[in-house]
């Protein structure tokens, strides 16, 4: 803005001189003029990114309350299988908190982590989501079968996995 000022004083003393340019003068003026239009588009681009990033942040938290009210565990990933998210279901039947899944491996969970980076590997190549089974050890609990359905999730900035982990009734 102190630039703009400047010009706009160093305009007014040219404008003010005997034997101006007028041409010049006027080509200035209308420089000026279209440096006043774009910062007022650029000021109300800048208050409609405000409300766009508000609506957004409101529209996460209502996901993350419905994702949280479902019985269903539902683990977020990287492509690396690092954990992104986990709503309430998945944070107790992997029995930590969601502040300590974020960033640890869902292959952490895995008794057979070779199945588990096969999983990974054909989910990748994967346009469908993939259906397999896994024997998952929870934090200081017994392992359980699950049945694991894997989706590939092109929302987020970079691909990730959402994963719906259904526990398999040990009875037959």
């Amino acid at each position: 803005m102190r630039e703009l000022a400047r010009v706009r004083t160093n305009a007014a003393r040219v404008r003010n001189r005997a034997g101006a340019d007028t041409e010049a003068i006027g080509l200035l003026d209308d420089a000026l003029q279209l440096v006043d239009l774009l910062r007022i588009e650029c000021a109300g681009l800048q208050q409609r990114c405000t409300e766009l990033e508000r609506t957004l942040a409101a529209c996460d938290e209502r996901t993350r309350k419905l994702l949280d009210g479902l019985p269903q565990p539902i683990v977020t990933t990287d492509p690396g299988a690092a954990i992104v998210d986990a709503n309430r279901a998945a944070c107790a039947l992997l029995a930590r908190s969601r502040a300590k899944l974020k960033s640890e491996l869902l292959l952490h969970f895995s008794e057979d982590r070779l199945a588990f980076s096969n999983v990974i590997r054909e989910v990748s190549r994967a346009n469908d989501p993939l259906t397999t089974r896994l024997r998952l050890r929870p934090n200081e609990r017994a392992p359980f079968d699950a049945s694991v359905t894997v989706y590939k999730d092109f929302r987020a900035d970079g691909p990730q996995f959402v994963w719906l982990l259904t526990p398999e009734d040990p009875r037959p």
